[in-house]
């Protein structure tokens, strides 16, 4: 029977847990992923690679690029020929009414000039060691350009042309023949460009083929300049060759493999923090920020593989610590990312830059209610981001060459979302009912109106409430595993209950009249226990968040009202009913927080009752009291170890010694 309850009990979390690593695995590319990494000069680490189906080889960049320089050099660049200057200054010959006929010898000049080219002087000595391409009509043709004429080199064609013929040319034709000696040669731009652009596209990317069955590198082997373009190549061409029929089987070891992940979280939850499991509300919240991330992140690798690196994975382990537990953020962090690490290339240096940031971010955030500090952390995880894909390029690669700058754009955009999402902090407190850090430091700012009248109305309680607040918020920062901030505020609120019949707590009574005289000892039970149920209803009728209801709900746990009971039980010692008549209903506490809490308060209050406490009867008093606790089982629900009720005692004793020490009596004043 024992059994069935708690399988019921985790019934609700086993459900979540499977839909969410359906829906992750409903999400995984359909794509293969190279996992093997090489460095070029390092050996290969893995079994022998054969080439699982034919594939290309691929230039290198650096290659690529060379020989697209080297194909831009050698474009040549196109000049079109225009001749109409010249035919101008021919129809200028006219004299008078009659059109003068250039002799043949000066036609034939003019063509051995200007039919050749003429270039601009300064284009002429910057491309004096080139080849240009000469257009005439639809035709081009390929002239170097030291055989083309320069304004200067045709005017001194023209005049050693006029010397050698000076009785043959007619006085006319020489006067003018020098204005033939302007450039004629225009740079066509555009089809320049367009011819460029046709050599670069034509450019392979590839530089042969590898058989399928091809052994590529054997293990141990050097990996030489070769081997690491066909790896590259290989890795490039892997997402490409799903071989068919593949991807049911991947989609079952990857199923296998979230389901894994998830088991090792759920184990982690169910030993260290139970309460993550039981409360639903609790674990959906947290395990959907895991699978919302990790489907953002799968589909962001299908798209561009260095864009996961901006995906603001740290925010989910922030989440958690802010409403939950450092702990379980942690941990989730870390096989949130092993989950994703699985379909990235770098997966294990995906995994460590991660991991350090996560760790990171929780650590800083924990004082994320301090001004500035919000700002402060974010540039902390983008530091520690840098600081690790630095080390490990540095590290695996021998060489700066292979960081990249893409990838610390990318991370400082991941640190900039991680403050931008933090904001919506306020949003999951109102819909969850979650209780962040900032939350706990409004809730415990003494001049909120619950507070205000918890103590006007039983200032005893309230002074209580605030001693067990110091002792409790001191006993769990000296044992750890827990929240102060969290303790100190559920401890001032722990007995608002009290509001109801204040006069009927020893704390909240001026004189040494009791009003449980006049009743009997059930009826004085009742009023004790009705404290808590009446908190629980004045808590949650005040909006307080679950996390300190739960003080509320917990600090006496399922123990007796012992006083009360004994005198009921000398009074009436056949009433069988009697132990549930002086019962608190519960539960017992399941943190080490409410724990912390329940010591505090039941040492605190026993210390008001000894009449001459002391150090002797305050260390007596803590022992007897903790250990009748741990014996009725009350602490058995929560994760606390003997160690650390041992240190819990210590700390409780130090406390309360503190707090009853001797002050030296003043003689009274002499008169003169």
């Amino acid at each position: 029977m024992n059994r069935k309850s708690k399988i019921s009990d985790y019934r609700n979390a086993l459900i979540i847990f499977v839909a969410a690593s359906i829906a992750i695995t409903c999400f995984v590319p359909r794509s293969n992923n190279f996992n093997h990494r090489f460095v070029q000069g390092l050996p290969w680490m893995h079994d022998d690679l054969f080439a699982p189906f034919d594939f290309p080889v691929y230039k290198s960049a650096a290659a690529l690029s060379d020989e697209r320089k080297q194909t831009a050099e050698r474009s040549l660049q196109y000049f079109a020929l225009d001749s109409m200057p010249a035919i101008r200054l021919l129809n200028s010959f006219a004299d008078g009414d009659s059109l003068l006929k250039p002799p043949a010898a000066l036609l034939r000049c003019l063509k051995a000039v200007v039919g050749r080219g003429i270039l601009d002087e300064t284009l002429h000595s910057e491309m004096k060691d080139k080849t240009i391409a000469v257009i005439r009509g639809n035709v081009y043709e390929e002239i170097p350009v030291a055989e083309l004429f320069t304004p200067s080199s045709a005017h001194e064609y023209f005049r050693n042309f006029l010397l050698g013929n000076r009785d043959n040319i007619p006085q006319v034709f020489a006067d003018k023949l020098n204005r033939f000696s302007a450039p004629n040669l225009v740079f066509d731009e555009r089809l320049t460009a367009k011819i460029q652009r046709q050599n670069l596209d034509a450019i392979l990317p590839t530089e042969g083929m590898v058989s399928r069955g091809t052994k590529i590198v054997a293990r141990g082997e050097r990996i030489d300049h070769d081997t690491f373009l066909l790896l590259a190549s290989l890795k490039r061409e892997y997402g490409k060759n799903t071989v068919e029929g593949s991807f049911p089987i991947r989609l079952a070891g990857c199923f296998l493999f979230v389901v894994m992940c998830m088991s090792c979280i759920f184990a982690f939850l169910k030993v260290f923090r139970r309460t993550m499991l039981t409360e639903t509300k609790c674990l959906t919240f947290t395990l959907s920020l895991l699978t919302l991330f990790v489907i953002l992140a799968l589909q962001i690798i299908g798209i561009r593989e260095e864009l996961v690196y901006a995906v603001p994975l740290t925010i989910v382990p922030i989440y958690i610590s802010s409403f939950f537990y450092s702990r379980p953020a942690i941990y989730v962090h870390f096989f949130m990312i092993f989950i994703i690490g699985g379909f990235v290339s770098n997966g294990y240096e995906f995994i460590i830059v991660n991991s350090l940031a996560g760790v990171t971010a929780v650590i800083g955030f924990k004082k994320s209610y301090e001004r500035g500090h919000l700002f402060l952390t974010g540039f902390l995880i983008f530091v520690v981001y840098l600081a690790g894909y630095t080390a490990l390029q540095l590290f695996n690669d021998g060489n700066p060459e292979g960081f990249s700058p893409f990838i610390v754009l990318m991370l400082l955009v991941n640190s900039l979302l991680v403050i931008i999402l933090y904001q919506f902090t306020f949003l999951f407190e109102r819909l969850f009912g979650f209780v962040s850090i900032s939350r706990l430091v409004e809730l415990s700012d003494t001049n909120r109106k619950l507070l205000r009248d918890l103590t006007e109305t039983a200032p005893g309680t309230a002074q209580h409430a605030l001693q067990v607040a110091n002792i409790a918020e001191a006993v769990i920062r000296e044992i750890g595993g827990g929240d102060p901030l969290l303790v100190r505020t559920g401890a001032l609120y722990h007995d608002i209950g009290k509001m109801k019949n204040p006069g009927f707590f020893i704390e909240n009574q001026p004189s040494k009249i009791s009003p449980h005289e006049k009743i009997s000892a059930e009826e004085s039970a009742g009023i004790i226990i009705e404290h808590v149920t009446y908190g629980v209803e004045l808590a949650r009728r005040c909006h307080l968040p679950a996390a300190i209801v739960d003080f509320i709900r917990t600090h006496h746990g399922k123990s007796k009202v012992h006083y009360f009971y004994a005198k009921h039980i000398s009074e009436f010692p056949d009433d069988s009913d009697a132990i549930s008549k002086f019962t608190y209903p519960g539960p017992n506490p399941a943190t080490k927080e409410t724990v912390a809490v329940m010591m505090a308060d039941t040492c605190e209050a026993a210390s008001r009752s000894l009449p001459h406490p002391d150090e002797h009867s305050l260390s007596e008093l803590v022992d007897r009291l903790i250990e009748r606790q741990y014996s009725e089982g009350l602490y058995n629900d929560s994760n606390i170890t003997l160690r650390e009720i041992g240190i819990a005692k210590r700390v409780i004793k130090s406390k309360l010694k503190n707090m009853y020490h001797a002050r030296i009596a003043y003689p009274a004043e002499i008169k003169n």
